[in-house]
């Protein structure tokens, strides 16, 4: 008799932390309800191998658009 096999969590690359990545499953992903623009997608890539927690993509998409918005406009002159 085949018994069903457990499925080890995922950890994530950045933090360690477990999770269970939802991208193959029956229903979307919790990280399809983050938008990430493709040079940090690309940027993600490039550092790091596999899926990370949804924490993780929250914190760093969180960190991004505070750095954009954190920089100074140039007032009129």
């Amino acid at each position: 008799m085949n018994e069903p096999v457990a499925v080890d969590p995922d950890r994530c690359p950045r933090c360690a932390g477990r999770f269970t990545c939802g991208a193959a499953g029956p229903a979307p992903c919790d990280c399809f309800t983050l938008t990430l623009d493709p040079g940090l997608l690309a940027e993600l890539r490039e550092r790091y191998v596999g899926c990370l927690c949804l924490a993780c993509l929250r914190e760093i998409t969180n960190a991004r658009t505070d750095a954009r918005t954190d920089v100074p406009t140039a007032g009129p002159a």
